[in-house]
């Protein structure tokens, strides 16, 4: 299994024609969570690939990354759960290609036809919002958990007071 934690509109891609994305985390109410993140799980197939979006543009030279660090100035705080989260989850894949949740088949809010002249398939966009170890099949072979959910919070500067 391999383990993945993105925030709020941070893309994976599986294969080549799959992708979720993290589209809000929020607490059971509906409300929001500010600078909340959540552990993806991904398991599938040795030989389908799983990649971030961000390291799929720099491998393939579309990114601006120059390969230079950037220096980050640490602030101090600490990382807590959040407990009763869940996360809205964005799946695109194609048109044929069955997704569920918990075992139950879902229904897709939009398909999309392919551009005229474009070699691929129309796709069809799924919107689920999980909890934590809700299970989702992607294909049968394909599934994605949401395994934790945290934030980090700030500590106030002690000269500052912010």
């Amino acid at each position: 299994m391999l383990v993945l934690t993105r925030k709020t509109y941070e893309t994976v891609v599986v294969g080549d024609e799959i992708t979720v994305t993290v589209e809000d985390i929020s607490d059971k109410n509906g409300r929001h969570l500010s600078g909340a993140r959540v552990r993806l799980g991904f398991q599938c197939p040795r030989q389908v690939p799983i990649e971030r979006s961000e390291c799929r543009s720099r491998n393939s030279g579309q990114g601006h990354w120059d390969g230079a660090k950037k220096t980050a100035q640490p602030r101090p705080g600490k990382v807590s759960e959040v407990s009763d989260a869940q996360v809205r989850l964005r799946i695109k894949v194609p048109r044929k290609v069955p997704v569920c949740l918990n075992g139950r088949p879902t229904v897709n809010l939009d398909s999309q036809q392919a551009p005229a002249g474009a070699n691929s398939a129309s796709v069809a966009l799924y919107r689920i919002t999980c909890r934590q170890d809700d299970l989702v099949t992607i294909c049968k072979n394909i599934t994605v958990a949401a395994l934790a959910f945290h934030r980090f919070d700030f500590l106030p500067d002690p000269v500052t007071g912010s």
